[in-house]
């Protein structure tokens, strides 16, 4: 009767739980993956920045964004993996700096997954005040 032997019309064949396998025994299932979390906004990537070099790329890019009318900007600093002594240090860094300049950054959140995830964050622009 051949592989198709057990399948039923109208069944697609797919059991959830476990996967059977002729040439592996049973495997796990694995969840499906959350859907994407759609287009990533404009992105500041401050890899291979000191720390000075980098706040102040930093405020230059998000005033030219904030000029330009842009409500969110991506952040990109890094997970800090090849830092010297392994500890993060622009991303602690750019979340201070977000904080103490309400005049640009109205709020600041991480990034999904997608878009970076723990070496990102989401910078939400203050509107630009006419006149």
């Amino acid at each position: 009767m051949g592989r198709f032997k057990n399948r039923r019309p109208g069944r697609t064949g797919r059991v959830r739980g476990l996967r059977r396998s002729i040439r592996r025994d049973a495997v796990e299932e694995t969840a499906p993956r959350p859907p994407r979390s759609g287009e990533p906004p404009p992105r500041i990537d401050l890899h291979r920045r000191r720390a000075d070099e980098a706040l102040q790329y930093l405020a230059m890019m998000l005033e030219m964004h904030r000029r330009r009318g842009t409500r969110e900007v991506l952040v990109v600093h890094g997970r800090g993996l090849h830092s010297s002594g392994g500890a993060p240090v622009l991303g602690p860094l750019v979340r201070r700096w977000l904080g103490e300049h309400p005049e640009l950054a109205a709020s600041h959140r991480p990034a999904p997954r997608d878009w970076g995830g723990e070496g990102a964050v989401v910078v939400v622009l203050r509107r630009r005040e006419e006149g």
